[in-house]
């Protein structure tokens, strides 16, 4: 995993198809580093945590449209034993403030984190607080039909065939993982 030498602001999340609501954290990430001057990180994994399904969006893939979306840079963490074993308070310590130098973090309102996804946005809040970084939770984005995006609604229109709803998810044509 790439280190960071300077603050960031470090985007927590999978990533997989590096959906619309994918790009409304590296917008919020933007704003928040072009006002301090930091660096842009999207910290994702090198596989799905837990059993999820197929991948919508391989591994390079995602780094390039992570890249596009404007991350600086991308943290990929081996998602073995140790990793999947962690718990978020180690992961937030060894991972977010020691390799990626988070100055400020943000993620999603639905983000989940450490072993078993045991951690969530208001235990992520409490850590940043203690160790005084910033944090932005972006809220859900939805269609303007009210459909919150998400990755399991991307399968989920896949699998129906729905493939224009997929599209509209993603915010780019359907391409192959």
């Amino acid at each position: 995993m790439c280190k960071a030498d300077r603050p960031t602001v470090v985007c927590l999340g999978f990533f997989d198809g590096v959906h619309r609501g994918h790009l409304a954290l590296l917008a919020a990430a933007r704003k928040v580093a072009a006002s301090q001057g930091w660096l842009i990180c999207a910290h994702t994994f090198d596989r799905a945590p837990g059993s999820k399904g197929a991948l919508l969006t391989g591994l390079s893939r995602r780094e390039e449209l992570l890249k596009q979306a404007g991350a600086d840079f991308v943290a990929v963490s081996p998602f073995d034993e140790q990793m999947r074993m962690m718990d978020g308070d180690a992961f937030f310590r060894e991972i977010v403030l020691g390799q990626l130098h988070a100055a400020h973090v943000v993620c999603g309102d639905d983000h989940r984190f450490g072993h078993q996804g045991a951690w969530g946005v208001a235990e992520l809040k409490n850590m940043c607080d203690e160790a005084g970084i910033g944090l932005t939770v972006v809220p859900e984005v939805a269609l303007p039909g009210g459909m919150r995006i998400s990755t399991s609604a991307i399968r989920k229109a896949l699998a129906d065939g729905d493939y224009a709803l997929a599209e509209e998810m993603l915010g780019r044509p359907l391409e192959e993982a």
